[in-house]
């Protein structure tokens, strides 16, 4: 049984300590909706100048710098290939996703990441 959190739409860096009984991190990029005062910067503290269009790393970065190294799902439309690159490498375990993947490819990237963090290999 696969159990992730999905930290988007006003997810905070400090629901980290509820993350123990998790396999895996669903992030959205994009925060334009979140109410400001729910913003952090990439040390997870409260920043409501933050950077909505990028949240989605900014909490992963925090998350990390706290330990979380949980295997990370982010749903990002980025148009520069190089940095999806530098991304998945500074912040992995880390698969960056077109936004618009639907159920059954989140599904299967679940199984992918939980089975990689594991040691059981499994590609699609």
């Amino acid at each position: 049984q696969c159990q992730a959190s999905r930290l988007g739409g006003g997810g905070r860096a400090r629901a980290a300590p509820g993350l123990s009984a998790r396999h895996a991190l669903l992030l959205d990029l994009d925060f334009r909706r979140t109410p400001r005062e729910l913003l952090v910067d990439e040390r997870g503290a409260p920043d409501k100048r933050g950077a909505t269009e990028v949240q989605g790393i900014l909490i992963l970065r925090a998350l990390r710098a706290r330990g979380v190294a949980l295997p990370a799902v982010l749903f990002a439309d980025l148009d520069d290939a190089a940095h999806a690159v530098r991304l998945e490498r500074e912040l992995a375990p880390l698969r960056i996703v077109p936004g618009s993947a639907g159920l059954p490819r989140i599904a299967q990237l679940l199984r992918e990441v939980v089975s990689s963090a594991t040691g059981n290999v499994e590609k699609s």
